[in-house]
């Protein structure tokens, strides 16, 4: 496999624009199962926001598991989230 580009550290990052208020979050994590906990944590941390927007890509047994999800977001902003979803440089 190639070289991979990595997460550092967990960060947390946020702008407001419009009025509306936009949080990203990184995180590092090795499998599926540390997704699903920190999804659940952030629904939880955000429970008033609309959106809750993730995109993941992973390896799992040399193969590349990639996800994503607008959760609803309308399509203008969601170009937004399928752009940032994670790529390699």
């Amino acid at each position: 496999m190639s070289e991979l580009i990595s997460i550092e550290e967990n960060v947390t990052a946020e702008i407001t624009e419009k009025k509306s208020k936009f949080i990203a979050n990184i995180f590092y994590v090795q499998n599926e199962e540390e997704i699903e906990n920190i999804l659940k944590s952030i629904k939880k941390k955000y429970f008033d926001a609309r959106h809750n927007c993730y995109a993941y890509r992973i390896i799992n047994n040399e193969n590349i598991v990639q996800r994503f999800s607008d959760d609803g977001e309308p399509s203008r902003n969601s170009r937004k989230t399928n752009t940032f979803y994670i790529r390699k440089k």
